[in-house]
């Protein structure tokens, strides 16, 4: 009976292979009819940063055949280490500084033993500056209009209906097939899965290189888990040379920033560095003093508005203009938040009533036809306006412009140790949850978005979320 189950199994892999031979032929030829987009993103960008720096050439009217000894040091800087058509994720700010700084740096030495004047180090400036400029706009254009790219995922049979799922409806990836490792894991119920989302499967064999191209993907993702070992990565890596086709290692690093991942050796073997969660001290200093001056900016420009709807919330209901709660703040510290008015003023006390049909995501009270919210209030809610007066918290140093949601008491005390990491930086008048579904978020999801803020923050990160804020005030959605 055994051999008998053995050799029926072996039949059932064999004609599934045969099944996904077919369907991954006709694949491959819809493929090869394809425009690669993606693979034109980064000749795209090339050209652009090419052009610019002859435009600054041009109205510079700096030196031809010096500029452009500068311009092809700039270009090899940028991308000769990033040749891939591909490449997954975005150059890192600090990558691109770091990329215009060598032919700068070059430049500059060149200067200081009298080989290039002073006005030429001008214009090396001004081309780096051009040129970086170009390369971090086309990163942030490729973060808001992604073309999809056709993925390959390596892995277990497991780890590839994963990944699958992961990224099913995606319009940054199509999963357009898979190689799985191990020639019993597809016979898992879990691959299922994987199939009904249109993946492939091939057994790997010898020389893999025929097994990915025929899924002519723009990028091939190995997964860590299964039979993954250095020798497999480094033959897949080997099978796609010369093909223009990237291979990235997906890492179980989750939650923590790309910058504060650093690979490197260390006695003979690669480690991966992790620099502190922890902010520097010049860092927290100049974010409050942003904080601090942007906010005190505002609120003078938002004044007259703020006095406005206090006279429309005392004039339309019963009641102070201003609400006035008890938060807490960094590191457990409670302060006093200042709010438009938006319910009745026996809110709290109805709140008892209403608790059984709380539709929050369990530790904040939430009700989507709230009847204690009045009619004006549910127009300051769904655009944000009743927290303009929060802007005083910021001035004072309660709150920060960006920041995890500011918690009540109540809520705090019911924090496991994980949400307590909520803590450690000053809640914001806007944050991760207010551009990524505010009170259509569940816990988990709240959680991992503050988390995450407060663990790998940057000034960056502030700038990106205040400008997707007034996306989300001017289009708002699940505000309620």
């Amino acid at each position: 009976m055994t051999d008998l189950a053995q050799s029926s199994g072996r039949a059932r892999v064999s004609h599934r292979a045969r099944v996904s031979h077919r369907a991954v032929t006709r694949s491959s030829a819809r493929a090869r009819r394809r425009v690669p987009w993606a693979r034109l993103m980064l000749p795209i960008e090339l050209a652009a940063v090419l052009l610019t720096m002859t435009a600054v050439v041009g109205v510079l009217d700096a030196p031809v055949l010096g500029s452009a000894g500068y311009v092809v040091l700039v270009l090899l800087a940028s991308y000769a280490f990033g040749g891939q058509a591909v490449r997954p994720g975005l150059p890192r700010p600090g990558k691109v500084l770091r990329d215009q700084v060598v032919p700068f740096g070059a430049a500059g030495a060149a200067s200081a033993v009298g080989l290039v004047s002073t006005a030429d180090l001008r214009s090396a400036l001004c081309l780096s500056v051009a040129a970086g400029a170009v390369i971090a706009g086309g990163a942030l254009l490729r973060h808001l209009l992604p073309l999809q790219q056709r993925v390959v995922v390596v892995g277990s049979a497991v780890d590839v209906a994963e990944a699958a799922t992961r990224w099913a409806g995606d319009r940054r990836i199509q999963v357009v097939g898979s190689l799985v490792l191990g020639s019993q894991q597809p016979m898992l119920p879990r691959q299922r899965g994987a199939e009904e989302l249109g993946i492939s499967v091939v057994e790997e064999d010898d020389d893999p290189r025929a097994a990915l191209l025929r899924f002519a993907p723009d990028l091939v993702l190995v997964t860590q888990g299964g039979d993954l070992d250095t020798d497999r990565v480094r033959r897949i890596g080997w099978a796609l040379e010369g093909t223009g086709i990237a291979l990235a290692l997906q890492s179980q690093l989750e939650g923590i920033g790309p910058h504060r991942i650093e690979h490197t050796r260390f006695a003979g073997s690669p480690v991966v560095h992790l620099r502190s969660s922890r902010p520097s001290p010049v860092l927290r200093a100049l974010k409050a003093l942003v904080d601090r001056t942007v906010g005190s900016m505002i609120l003078v420009l938002a004044s007259p508005l703020i006095l406005a709807l206090v006279v429309a919330v005392r004039a339309t209901s019963t009641g102070p203009g201003i609400f006035r709660q008890v938060r807490v703040g960094r590191d457990g510290r409670h302060f006093t938040m200042y709010k438009l008015r938006t319910m009745t003023e026996d809110a709290e006390a109805v709140k008892a009533f209403l608790l059984d049909s709380d539709e929050g995501n369990g530790l904040l009270f939430k009700k989507r036809a709230d009847p204690r919210v009045t009619r004006l209030g549910r127009v300051l809610r769904k655009y944000s306006l009743d927290e303009l007066p929060q802007l005083i918290n910021v001035v004072k140093g309660d709150m920060s412009l960006v920041g995890p949601r500011p918690a009540l008491p109540s809520e705090v005390a019911r924090y496991t140790a994980l949400e307590r990491r909520r803590l450690v930086v000053r809640p914001g008048m806007t944050g991760a949850w207010q551009v990524n579904g505010r009170s259509t978020l569940g816990r988990d999801e709240s959680v991992r978005l503050d988390i995450e803020y407060a663990d790998n923050y940057r000034l960056v990160d502030d700038v990106v979320i205040g400008l997707k804020t007034v996306d989300a005030v001017v289009r708002p959605k699940g505000a309620w």
